[in-house]
């Protein structure tokens, strides 16, 4: 570990008054030179002084500063002990013995020469913090901790001094419970308690400095070390830091053919088009217990409004959508790899103007329970699989149904940089109470995202493709087919907005005309995130 170097004006011209004045052009020779950085040129002026016996140690130590300033330092060391024995009361002599000594690696000679420079007061913070600092170099660590606790003592250390002491004590502490704990575990829990606080408060003392950088890396490789780092979790996934999350958006949207949703799983065209104004909001809390366990609450409220208010089959779509939702997941590895177990709990209240009389009223309520394992079994990407069970009741009990889905996603890290993920979702409805409208449908879906496709912009293409066993009615409806690409860009206005705009197509194809229709669909969309 290199010495760091606190710096100060050397009185190089007091030193040299002690030099007899027949020697005034030399001198002058001399001091010129140094000061200029020409150090053999300093030496070859000082070289031709003529001095007497009183004046030998003013040479010898103005020599070992020259060596030093040369970096050849046993010459240097040479010059400071024949000054020390000669009795030179230059005020830096011991401080910069104890320099030129440190760097010739003779560190227990340097922190004594340290330790007198401290007791004679020179440069006192910086003198003992060099006794401190090869203190633990020499892994004499109780000695260190307490000559950095007398830097901090000290009421002449400036703040970088303070901050370098406060750092180094952290360390010595660290160094100190591995040599004399038992177990681990006690390491680990004086870490936390102790020693981690104790460098973010140095970080803290002055966060601009250029120690400060370092600090904090030494902290983030501690909390690895000891597996303290709070995002980091016991199967070495990294989450954000930020536990909250949430955003408000509003969205205006264009509809050229509202669609007609009598069952959740049967819809029809009403072939009246509209603007949409729906407004969304969301949050959830990311609860991490014992590195294994994420708990997140989540709420989100969605507004729709249509701006046609002379068609019935139009604004029996205004909806009010409340949704709240436990999602849970346990962290652990799967083949050495991260990997989460997931186990979410939704529900969600629905409240139409599907009487069509310009005010909502209770629609229906879900409940859905979903198990699901999202893993690293590719190296392309995460893949994850589902399985859902939906209870759906409606005021009318003819909409009332379970639904049982099957889902699995994957996604591909592209190497250029861009993100495809795949779906399919296969889902059971079962209309219990109108046995006749039960479906089963298979969606197949691909999502190619291009993030930066230019500064702050995101591009997005989606194809999704669904196939509807409608079951009892094949006769009528047949085997439906829905058709749907979409397209959306993004833009980014800072670090908690975005724009967005969105072109969605829809073409649905089925034996029952009122079952097929064609919809274009363009939306707007502000959003806000926090």
């Amino acid at each position: 570990m290199a010495l760091i170097r606190f710096r100060y004006k050397i009185a190089v011209p007091a030193a040299l008054l002690l030099l007899s004045t027949a020697n005034a052009n030399t001198l002058e020779e001399f001091y010129k030179q140094y000061k200029s950085g020409h150090y053999p040129q300093a030496l070859e002026a000082l070289n031709q002084l003529r001095v007497d016996e009183n004046s030998l140690s003013s040479k010898a130590y103005l020599s070992g500063l020259s060596y030093s300033k040369m970096q050849e330092f046993d010459k240097a060391n040479i010059q400071f002990a024949k000054a020390i024995e000669l009795k030179n009361d230059s005020v830096d002599l011991f401080y910069e013995y104890g320099q030129s000594l440190y760097a010739a690696n003779e560190l227990r000679k340097s922190r004594e020469a340290f330790k007198t420079s401290a007791e004679k007061k020179f440069n006192r913070p910086a003198s003992l913090y060099y006794v401190a600092h090869i203190s633990q170099i020499l892994e004499e660590y109780e000695v260190a901790k307490d000559y950095y606790s007398m830097v901090l003592k000290e009421k002449d250390s400036d703040l970088k001094m303070r901050q370098i002491a406060t750092f180094q004590i952290s360390e010595t502490l660290l160094s100190i419970a591995r040599e004399k704990s038992v177990e681990p575990i006690d390491v680990n829990r004086r870490v936390e308690k102790f020693i981690l606080p104790m460098m973010q408060k140095s970080f803290e003392m002055d966060k601009s400095s250029a120690l400060a950088n370092d600090i904090n890396q030494r902290i983030f490789e501690l909390k690895n070390e000891f597996n303290l780092d709070p995002d980091v979790l016991a199967n070495g996934r990294r989450i954000s830091p930020k536990r909250y999350s949430g955003y408000a958006s509003q969205k205006l949207k264009f509809d050229d053919n509202i669609s007609l949703t009598n069952e959740e799983n049967n819809i029809q065209q009403s072939k009246k088009e509209s603007y949409i104004f729906e407004t969304e909001a969301y949050g959830k809390y990311d609860f991490v217990a014992k590195k294994k366990f994420i708990i997140s609450p989540e709420a989100r409220m969605t507004y729709s409004q249509h701006t046609d208010r002379s068609s019935p089959e139009v604004y029996q779509n205004d909806v009010y959508i409340m949704n709240f939702s436990v999602k849970n997941k346990y962290e652990h590895l799967f083949k050495q790899k991260p990997a989460s177990m997931l186990f979410d709990v939704d529900y969600s209240r629905t409240m139409k103007d599907w009487h069509s009389q310009k005010k909502k009223e209770f629609y229906a309520d879900s409940t859905t329970f979903t198990f699901g394992e999202s893993f690293s079994y590719f190296d392309i990407g995460d893949t994850s699989v589902k399985i859902k069970r939906k209870n759906y009741n409606g005021a009318n009990e003819t909409i009332s149904n379970h639904t049982t889905s099957l889902t699995g996603d994957q996604t591909f890290f592209l190497p250029i940089q861009h993100l495809l993920i795949a779906l399919f979702d296969a889902s059971f409805i079962d209309n219990y109470n109108n046995k006749s409208t039960s479906t089963n449908t298979y969606l197949f879906r691909l999502d190619y995202i291009i993030p930066e496709i230019a500064p702050t912009f995101t591009l997005g293409f989606g194809l999704a493709y669904t196939l509807t066993d409608t079951k009892e009615m094949m006769a009528t409806r047949g085997t439906e087919k829905n058709f749907n690409p979409s397209i959306d860009l993004s833009k980014e206005l800072n670090s908690h907005s975005k724009i967005s705009i969105n072109y969605d197509y829809t073409k649905t194809s089925s034996k029952d005309i009122s079952y097929a229709y064609n919809k274009n669909v363009f939306t707007t969309e502000y959003r806000y995130s926090f």
